[in-house]
């Protein structure tokens, strides 16, 4: 396509994207929605990586790469029109409920007790293991499977519950959790699973308007998580084994940030370019529940891992395999199947609005966050073929079932109780 018509989609891209941030707005009372959590992020990357200077050796952006996102979010929009013109005329605009958890206090301590032998663990590891701190293997081995990783998953949950906690003359106990929670997310070096939980939180918090969407709040965002990755390779740098530090770091973590935010983008925008590498396989979407049936059959699992490594970036050895959000569906599936899913998906995310307005809980709200979280990062990855994706809310929801089992119990006795005293 030639430089004028590379402009014109463009901004036909930009466009919709604000005709439908607008409709969201209108019909939801608000901007804090999943097509708005998908759309807006992935716009900003994609104009920053527009700016990148050429000398950086990224490959030109791909143009037509784009009109799987205008069809991704006018599909995902449909779902948001159908319910959201009810949800307006009954909800009105009703603000979701960050209401600390009942027994704030205990849950705060239980979190805080669970934390404990991760600690010992570090220890121990640090000072046994063979492998570098930093690296695949030892995050593996720190929190990644068995009851450890099941536990983190755990206080993931914990952790962004914990952001309804934060307020005026509580501050310190519920933000030392947070912290301590993303620390040890931090040693396992996956970058999104330390960045998506404390986004999902600060979400939590401008949904639920105990904070209000400011520069200061996007700055925040933005440069917190370039800390986070200045910080993961410091930490190789200083307590890895076999690196050393030398005036080449610098130059080593500016090329992995940079990688990464482009990642997603160019990934998909060269996998088109290319015609499409992945073969049709649309069972890789559905990666946890596909491989929970095969534990049960003997078949072998699915992983949810891009084997097509692309390069993005002529002065880097970096390999690139994830595709976006829409762009990962697209290129496992038909284009039926692609319009389908999208659809199923949408419906999905915004019922889950719909349940947390109904419920008031702030559970439900936190799971609603995790999922918009989620969508935020869609700029870089499809995250639904991860299991604890669906293991994080999994136990927010459970939290939720308990205290309302309890407090109704506890309800009920009293009401007994108040009658039969009468």
């Amino acid at each position: 396509m030639g430089t004028f018509l590379n402009i014109v989609l463009l901004i036909t891209f930009l466009t919709e994207v604000i005709l439908l941030a607008r409709m969201e707005k209108v019909l939801w009372g608000t901007i804090y929605t999943p097509l708005n959590a998908l759309a807006l992020p992935y716009t900003f990357i994609v104009l920053l990586t527009l700016c990148l200077p050429s000398s950086l050796g990224f490959v030109s952006f791909y143009y037509p790469s784009l009109f799987i996102w205008m069809a991704g979010m006018l599909l995902m929009a449909v779902p948001s029109w159908l319910l959201g013109i009810g949800v307006r005329k009954r909800y009105g605009e009703m603000v979701l409920s960050a209401e600390p958890p009942k027994k704030e206090r205990f849950f705060i301590l239980i979190a805080f007790v669970l934390i404990l032998p991760f600690f010992l663990r570090l220890k121990e590891m640090l000072a046994t293991s063979l492998e570098s701190f930093g690296s695949d293997e030892f995050g593996e081995s720190f929190a990644v499977y068995g009851i450890f990783g099941h536990l983190l998953h755990f206080l993931i949950a914990c952790s962004i519950i914990s952001f309804s906690c934060v307020r005026k003359g509580n501050r310190i106990m519920p933000i030392t959790l947070i912290l301590l929670i993303a620390a040890l997310s931090f040693v396992n070096q996956v970058k999104s699973w330390v960045i998506i939980p404390l986004i999902a939180g600060i979400f939590l918090c401008l949904d639920t308007k105990k904070i209000n969407l400011s520069l200061r709040i996007l700055l925040i965002v933005f440069v917190g998580g370039l800390l986070i990755f200045v910080g993961s390779y410091l930490a190789m740098f200083i307590l890895g084994k076999g690196l050393e530090y030398d005036e080449h770091m610098g130059e080593y973590i500016a090329e992995h940030v940079f990688h990464y935010i482009t990642s997603g983008v160019l990934g998909l925008s060269e996998d088109m370019r290319q015609g499409i590498l992945e073969t049709h396989d649309p069972d890789v979407l559905f990666a946890p529940f596909v491989n929970f049936v095969r534990f049960f059959t003997g078949d072998e699992y699915i992983s949810p891992i891009n084997p097509y490594y692309l390069e993005i970036n002529v002065n880097s050895t970096l390999p690139d395999n994830v595709r976006t959000y829409f762009g990962t569906m697209y290129v496992y599936c038909s284009l039926g199947l692609f319009c389908l899913l999208v659809l199923l998906f949408g419906f999905f995310f915004y019922l889950i609005r719909i349940a947390a307005l109904r419920a008031q809980s702030v559970y439900i709200t936190a799971l609603y966050s995790w999922f918009c979280a989620l969508l935020a990062m869609g700029w870089f990855e499809y995250y639904m073929f991860h299991v604890s994706t669906f293991e994080i809310p999994a136990y927010m929801l459970l939290m939720f079932i308990i205290e309302k089992a309890l407090f109704r119990q506890k309800n009920n006795s009293y009401g007994n109780n108040h009658y039969s005293q009468l």
